[in-house]
């Protein structure tokens, strides 16, 4: 069985990680959808449960991918479930020249390849950041996440100002 990670911290999950994840769950028998705690970064807006909830949500349709959480250094998390590759998608070459460093380091812990994925061109202009930044300013965010989750994110959004 051909299965993948697809980790990041999906905070919110846009139209560009369900792409991803849709197109993915076609070429791989089973998909995780790995909700990532990561320390270097700034401490996500939604809470994990609730990030967890629209991931679900977004993807109920899709037999073949589960949404999990973990903590701790991917690879250890990919080991543990028998999953030798890791999905990421690449929106830009800055996005590349990121990801293939912690790629290669990911190769040198582990037996894990990294698969890349080139966003959509519809996509490739959203971000979870930037999402938070519009919305935070009263911006309806509708064109870029998945319609069942879009009026809870922009009201939970529209708050935080």
């Amino acid at each position: 069985m051909k299965k993948v990670i697809f980790p990041g911290t999906f905070d919110p999950p846009t139209l560009g990680h369900f792409d991803i994840a849709k197109r993915a769950s076609q070429i791989f028998d089973y998909v995780y959808i790995a909700i990532g705690s990561n320390t270097l970064k700034n401490s996500p807006f939604f809470s994990l449960e609730k990030r967890v909830e629209y991931l679900k949500t977004i993807t109920k349709t899709i037999p073949n991918i589960e949404v999990t959480t973990f903590s701790g250094v991917l690879v250890d998390f990919a080991e543990k479930l028998g999953v030798n590759a890791i999905l990421k998608s690449l929106r830009s070459a800055s996005d590349f020249d990121y990801e293939n460093v912690q790629a290669q380091m990911n190769r040198h812990l582990a037996n894990v390849e990294t698969i890349y994925m080139v966003a959509d061109e519809r996509y490739r202009f959203i971000s979870s950041s930037l999402i938070r930044e519009i919305a935070s300013h009263g911006k309806r965010i509708d064109a870029f996440i998945s319609p069942e989750i879009a009026e809870d994110v922009f009201h939970g959004l529209s708050k935080q100002k």
